[in-house]
């Protein structure tokens, strides 16, 4: 661990985390500490984190379904409906007719790209900021515990509590 990072994390508090003994809770104050600091760092160009995230999404992948998108971020229909409305609102996206009239597909407007454009310096700004207060292994180690914690709970949802051990 570098001087720098020991020294920082004294200042800062390491274990500021609620001691609930409680994933979902401790998962969802992690969140909600990161979604501040990435919101945080956009403020001044109009995007909220979630909102980023879902305009990098149909940046890099074109245009997507509102379904597809909230299960590629586990977000309820209500929560992904509500950004995708507000996005299109500000002329970021537009809603194109799809083969299944059911669904519609959102693509990025250029208003939309140019507002993407405008975020990313910031984004870049937290992403360096909360990297520069971990290690190198710290932050690949976070990459793999999301991945193994993400792949575990949806392992649970499809298979129900076979495996759960007895408390």
């Amino acid at each position: 661990m570098t001087r720098g990072v020991r020294a920082a994390r004294s200042a800062a508090g390491a274990g500021e985390l609620t001691d609930l003994a409680c994933a979902c809770a401790t998962a969802r104050q992690v969140a909600r500490v990161l979604t501040h600091l990435y919101d945080s760092r956009l403020r001044g160009t109009g995007v909220e984190a979630a909102q980023f995230a879902l305009m990098m999404t149909l940046d890099h992948e074109g245009p997507s379904s509102q379904a597809a998108l909230g299960r590629r971020y586990a977000i309820d229909k209500t929560t992904i409906s509500r950004n995708l409305k507000l996005l299109e609102r500000n002329g970021w996206i537009d809603a194109l007719p799809s083969r299944d009239m059911r669904e519609r597909q959102f693509a990025l407007t250029a208003a939309g790209r140019k507002r993407l454009a405008a975020a990313k310096p910031e984004w870049k700004k937290a992403q360096a900021e909360l990297r520069s207060w971990m290690t190198r292994n710290e932050w690949n180690a976070m990459w793999r515990a999301f991945k193994t914690v993400t792949s575990a709970a949806q392992a649970v949802k499809r298979h129900g509590d076979r495996r759960a051990a007895p408390l």
